[in-house]
């Protein structure tokens, strides 16, 4: 069995930032929180900041309006389990704790994060999404900038906040390139930070992920959304620096005006972060503050969940596909099927997805894969892990060409493994039609270069032509002979010689 949890408890956070006030509803598997509602207001509490040392008039109004809006829509639809949470506009502002005492009024309870917290909350988020994850943990808020250690999913201690928020770089930056630059290393000098050489730097921040978007948009990259996309520390060093300069040309229309504004300052944050702390590489994460919150709540049996899993497992029971389906199907194509080391895990997804597949039309299989793959978000799902799973759905539908936009994806030889899942998922279903019966009385087995598919009753009399086609494809594309026999060895069809 997929040990995941489920729950149709919705759960809120309301994220008052120093740029904007958000609300976002999630429900779904704990373990893989799908958002339900997700509203913002760019009230820019932390805009008059530097200059007056408070949250001006027009913002506060602007703000608490929000506030209002959202615990009036928490009450109507009946969601108890709200985390209120305020960042550095509250935290530093001389009139802060009048204005958190004006949120309280709407019945909310919000807390008041430390620079300390915020980070920890936000490198939960970084750990949540990517399992594992080693490196920095770099989140860009409107007020400040969170900088983290994390190592096998777990966070480092020395985390440090800085105040380099959207916000504020504009006036850092009017002072020039060099003294823009010099700020910079001045802030992470005076805080003894060098971390991160050499180290894989995760990206936050919706200012970073609009970059990321139009960095897609450049490189013509396949997939649509930025969580877990990739770039080089020389490709986004080349990147940043263009964009420093303004020169946004035809941007990605999914950047809203009022990001692409702030993307110049971004860009040039980005270029002197990766001039000092040279990474191996930046991973972008569309998991942060919000995230690491819920997941924090999380029991650590459900925290040691596999995301990836919870998330597909979540898509593929709107299908009518459960876990426990694809665990079977696993298990009768594992034989067939050649899995690398620790692929257990993808091929279970992949396998649950294109079990999926089967539930939309049949003149829609191959593009809805395409969407899939390409488009939908999958949380702890590597772009290699993308390409694999389409494949093996594309594979599913017979089709073994991979697409030019999947070999970017994954190379050749995850593409060939993914197709043999697919084919192995195939053969089992259109035997079988997916019965937990007609699985147990079949089997699949691999014996001196020959694919054996045995029957026994009651799966006897669904064996015909077609699926003898299937055994083939699948033996075909593994290089071996094949033949299918009976529980007592009785030969019925026998291509044991046919390589």
């Amino acid at each position: 069995m997929i040990g995941i949890s489920q729950s149709s408890e919705k759960r809120a956070i309301i994220d008052i930032g120093s740029n904007t006030v958000r609300l976002v509803v999630y429900n779904g598997p704990p373990r893989a929180p799908v958002v339900v509602l997700n509203e913002k207001v760019n009230a820019k509490l932390g805009k008059d900041l530097g200059r007056t040392g408070a949250i001006s008039d027009k913002a506060m109004r602007t703000a608490l309006a929000a506030l209002a809006r959202f615990a009036a829509l928490l009450r109507l639809l009946g969601v108890d389990d709200v985390d209120c949470v305020a960042t550095a506009a509250a935290r530093d502002a001389a009139n802060g704790p009048q204005f958190l005492e004006a949120v309280r009024g709407f019945g909310l309870s919000p807390r008041l994060l430390s620079g300390e917290e915020e980070a920890r909350a936000s490198a939960t988020g970084v750990i949540a999404a990517f399992p594992g994850a080693r490196g920095i943990a770099a989140d860009l808020g409107g007020g400040s900038l969170e900088l983290v250690e994390i190592d096998d999913g777990a966070i480092c201690p020395g985390g440090i906040t800085l105040p380099f928020g959207t916000l504020r770089l504009p006036d850092m930056r009017s002072l020039g390139p060099q003294r823009f630059g010099a700020a910079i290393r001045s802030g992470l000098d005076s805080r003894g930070w060098d971390k991160g050489r050499g180290l894989p730097l995760y990206i936050v921040g919706g200012s970073w992920r609009a970059l990321a978007l139009q960095a897609m948009r450049v490189l013509d990259w396949p997939v649509d959304d930025p969580h877990g996309f990739e770039l080089s520390s020389s490709e986004a060093m080349r990147l940043a620096r263009i964009v420093a300069k303004g020169k946004v040309e035809n941007p990605d229309p999914r950047i809203s005006s009022s990001r692409l504004a702030t993307l110049p300052d971004a860009a040039a944050l980005m270029a002197q972060l990766v001039g000092t702390l040279h990474p191996s590489r930046l991973i972008f994460s569309s998991w942060g503050l919000r995230e690491g919150l819920l997941h924090m709540q999380l029991a650590p049996e459900i925290q040691a969940e596999s995301p990836m899993l919870a998330s597909v497992a979540a898509f593929a029971q709107s299908a009518r596909v459960s876990a426990d389906d694809a665990v079977r199907v696993g298990e009768w194509t594992a034989p067939a099927c050649r899995d690398a080391q620790g692929e257990g895990d993808l091929r279970k997804a992949a396998s649950l997805l294109a079990l999926a597949a089967m539930r939309t039309e049949p003149n829609m299989r191959t593009e809805e894969a395409l969407t899939w793959a390409l488009r939908k978000r999958w949380i702890g799902l590597d772009m290699r892990g993308r390409g694999m799973m389409a494949m093996t759905v594309f594979a599913n539908s017979g089709l073994t060409q991979a697409p030019p936009a999947f070999t970017r994806l994954a190379d050749k030889a995850d593409l060939d493994r993914a197709v043999g899942w697919g084919l192995a998922v195939r053969l089992c279903r259109r035997l079988t039609g997916g019965t937990a019966r007609g699985m147990a009385a079949s089997g699949l087995s691999v014996a001196n270069g020959v694919l054996v598919l045995t029957l026994q009753e009651p799966a006897l009399p669904l064996y015909g032509a077609g699926n003898g086609k299937d055994v083939k494809a699948l033996a075909d594309w593994l290089g071996l002979g094949w033949r299918v026999e009976t529980g007592e060895g009785v030969l019925i069809e026998d291509a044991s010689t046919k390589a």
